[in-house]
């Protein structure tokens, strides 16, 4: 791992002021207290005494004091002389004598509390940056973290090079712990199979770790089966057993990430000690990545066959609008017939058939029997037409996910009972099947359906679609899920409640007891309901009319005559402008590209990457 990490430009940048401070830091850090003005030393010139004062802001705010005073921003400086009542340019003569820096420096770290940093103190420092490394690796935010801990604990920041010298060991110690706290996975078997990972499987074309670093284009019953082929790979080769409580959640997905980002040469140059970890964490997070991502393509596909039915059912009623208009004709013919008081009950019949044929009354009623839908229409038979369409994938997703419920389990005895009977190959629906989750609107479908064919079908659609909707409201839930896990896991373990209910209820200023917090939530509505009362009462937009509460429209502002001339005014004198101009204009303005950084955190290589910037931001 090499050692220096940052640009000569980055080195040069740490080892200076920054070009800009903010007020707000102009403020705190570079304000001359009274104790500030004290230190001051009252015999020298006043560019000494100017210097004094800038070294002093610059420790204080820095955590070191650039070789350079020269960097510090005009504008710092002029603040700061304001202070003293000197002119700026006094600072050019400071420091001649290289000494009185040194001695002034020496004062300054007395006065603030700093300190030189000694060897056990920086050895303390990388052991501190070892546990941050744990959690990410990235050396450029390890250096600043390093910068901000010295400055907390008020120890001289050393000279930029030292710093990477204990970053980069750091991440060293950190890799080394990372691979021993693996070495419980990483068996002579494993070894071999990570490796296997980097080399072209014949079966598929192409490497394992590119096929697993695809990820779906599309929520077809293809690429579903396609991504829980991946994931029974995965759990194949044994990585749902796999135990990394022993890295942190961050260290396992910033690890996962170099893996998706490397390619096979890469990985394979690496050392077996940073290789073989960053291989585990990638399957770790893949399988559970997976396991999302079906749900998601399932959840996906059958609300597009729920949409498409309902659109389906849109087409249907007007493709039958002409022929419903006849049906109501002929309706109104027949119902004239019927209520005319002159016809007698005997004359009925020849009377209607005088108006209607027999054959068109009969091929009438055959139509209605084809286009007649449902009081309370659900389209739920048009989404039975795609029953084949979902059977593409549905036995095999129901059969690789094992679900779980906290609450009612009739959902999940359904499930079992699909995944029973699509390995029994059954095509009808036993009498014992539970029925109890089915929602009003299906129960037409599935439990009063006389074709035992379709009621299996029905009840596989109800399952599946009410199955979608307990996943979202996290009924239902799976283990090896990130999205979908138990709602319990986001909360604090029961177990450990009690230990921490009093500092919890104390930082949230909560009563330990709930029922005191009801009570007093009880007494909060009860203020809040006599104001709703007491405005109900006056009328206006806001009324109760019966049991209901009537909420009147909100009427458009009329704008005034000399408004709508005001704004045609200024429609006619702002120019038409390009978007990716106003945009690089107001770059030019703010400078925000400027805190857009590699995301490797290296500098950036080509000249024009403002332009790529600009780009990305307008995509």
């Amino acid at each position: 791992m090499p050692t220096g990490f940052l640009t000569d430009a980055e080195r040069e940048r740490l080892d200076s002021s920054p070009a800009q401070v903010v007020p707000g830091d102009l403020d705190t850090y570079f304000t001359l207290t009274r104790s500030d003005r004290r230190q001051i030393p009252r015999t020298t010139s006043a560019a000494n005494r100017l210097g004094f004062a800038l070294q002093l802001g610059a420790l204080r705010f820095l955590g070191f004091c650039p070789d350079d005073l020269s960097t510090i921003p005009e504008a710092v400086v002029a603040y700061v002389a304001r202070q003293l009542d000197f002119a700026p340019g006094e600072m050019a003569r400071y420091g001649r004598r290289g000494q009185t820096r040194t001695e002034h420096l020496r004062q300054i770290r007395s006065h603030l509390g700093f300190r030189k940093p000694t060897a056990g103190e920086m050895a303390q420092l990388e052991s501190w940056l070892v546990d941050r490394a744990l959690e990410h690796d990235r050396p450029t935010l390890l250096l600043q973290q390093a910068c901000e801990h010295l400055l907390s604990i008020r120890i001289e920041r050393p000279g930029v090079t030292q710093l990477e010298r204990i970053v980069a060991s750091a991440r060293r110690r950190a890799q080394q712990q990372t691979c021993g706290r693996l070495a419980p996975i990483l068996t002579k078997d494993c070894k071999a199979r990570l490796d296997g990972l980097l080399t072209v499987d014949a079966d598929i074309g192409r490497s394992s770790l590119a096929w697993l670093q695809q990820s779906a284009t599309t929520y077809s019953p293809q690429m579903i089966l396609a991504t829980l082929e991946k994931r029974a790979r995965c759990r194949q080769w044994g990585v749902d057993r796999w135990d990394v409580s022993a890295l942190t959640p961050n260290r396992l997905k910033f690890l996962a990430q170099i893996a998706r980002r490397s390619t096979n040469q890469a990985l394979q140059r690496m050392p077996e000690q940073r290789r073989y970890p960053i291989l585990v964490a990638f399957l770790y997070q893949t399988l559970i990545d997976l396991t999302d991502e079906a749900l998601d393509l399932f959840d996906r596909c059958l609300a597009e066959a729920y949409h498409r039915a309902g659109r389906d059912l849109e087409d249907f009623r007007l493709s039958v609008a002409r022929s419903t208009n006849e049906k109501v004709q002929l309706f109104r013919e027949i119902g004239r017939a019927v209520l005319d008081p002159k016809v007698k009950d005997a004359d009925l019949r020849r009377t209607i058939y005088r108006r209607i044929t027999p054959d068109e009354l009969r091929d009438a009623v055959e139509e209605s029997d084809r286009i007649i839908r449902p009081l309370d229409d659900h389209y739920f038979d048009f989404l039975e037409s795609r029953y084949t369409y979902l059977r593409q994938f549905t036995p095999e997703f129901i059969d690789a996910i094992t679900f779980r419920s906290s609450g009612d389990p009739a959902l999940i005895k359904a499930v079992d009972l699909l995944r029973q009977l699509n390995a029994e190959r059954r095509r009808v629906l036993p009498d014992e099947a539970p029925l109890e989750f089915v929602p009003a609107r299906w129960r037409p479908y599935v439990n009063d359906n006389p074709d035992p064919t379709k009621r299996r079908h029905y009840f596989e659609l109800c399952v599946l679609w009410e199955l979608r909707g307990a996943l979202r409201a996290g009924d239902v839930w799976l283990a090896g899920s990130r999205r979908y896990a138990d709602p319990q896991t986001y909360l604090i373990p029961r177990e450990e409640w009690p230990g921490l209910r009093t500092e919890v209820c104390r930082e949230i200023q909560a009563p330990e007891d709930g029922t005191d917090r009801l009570r007093e939530r009880e007494q909060e509505l009860s203020g809040l309901l006599d104001r709703v009362e007491a405005l109900l009462a006056k009328g206006g937009d806001v009324r109760m009319e019966g049991n209901d509460l009537v909420v009147s429209p909100l009427e458009a502002e009329q704008k005034s005559e000399s408004t709508a001339e005001l704004e045609r005014l200024i429609d006619e004198r702002l120019p038409l402008v390009e978007l990716s101009e106003l945009l690089i204009e107001v770059d030019g303005w703010t400078r925000f590209s400027d805190d857009f950084e590699h995301a490797g955190g290296t500098e950036r290589r080509i000249r024009e990457i403002r332009n790529h910037l600009y780009s990305s931001v307008l995509a």
